[in-house]
């Protein structure tokens, strides 16, 4: 019996030397698996600091861009109220210049008044004023503005 259990003995090295062979190749196709899952994360480490990197740049961008837009409003309100000073300014010159117009025009028709005054008050003096040399009052006035 002694042989039967060598014997027996026998082949369970047989399967023991190729289940070692077994495991360690097992363990070598894992190790390497373990090796590619390791390089794997990181890949994915890597990448995922890139993309951090690349999210705080676009923040920071974002940020820039946030001030240059509101620098460029403030650009643009700033010509458009001195627009609006400009025409404010052009307006009141405008004014100006129509309230002195207008007071031109009201000088010229009170002395267009007068003068129509005089020339009738001067046609409708009678002869015997013209042969005495007596002039209207409103002649006289005149003569004194001159």
């Amino acid at each position: 019996m002694k042989e039967l259990s060598s014997i027996d003995s026998d082949k369970p090295n047989k399967k023991n030397d190729n289940g070692t062979q077994n495991d360690k190749l097992l363990i070598k196709k894992l190790n390497k698996e373990v090796a590619e899952k390791d390089n794997e994360i990181i890949q994915l480490k890597n990448k995922l600091s890139d993309s951090q990197e690349r999210i705080h740049d676009m923040i920071i961008e974002k940020g820039s861009l946030k001030k240059q837009i509101n620098n460029f409003e403030l650009k643009e309100l700033d010509i458009q109220f001195g627009k609006f000073g400009e025409l404010k300014n052009d307006y009141n010159k405008l004014e100006h210049r129509l309230n002195i117009t207008k007071e031109h025009l009201d000088k010229a028709r009170n002395q267009i008044i007068f003068h129509k005054k005089v020339i009738e008050d001067l046609e409708n003096r009678g002869f015997m004023d013209y042969l005495r040399k007596k002039f209207p009052e409103s002649f006289v006035n005149y003569k004194k503005k001159l």
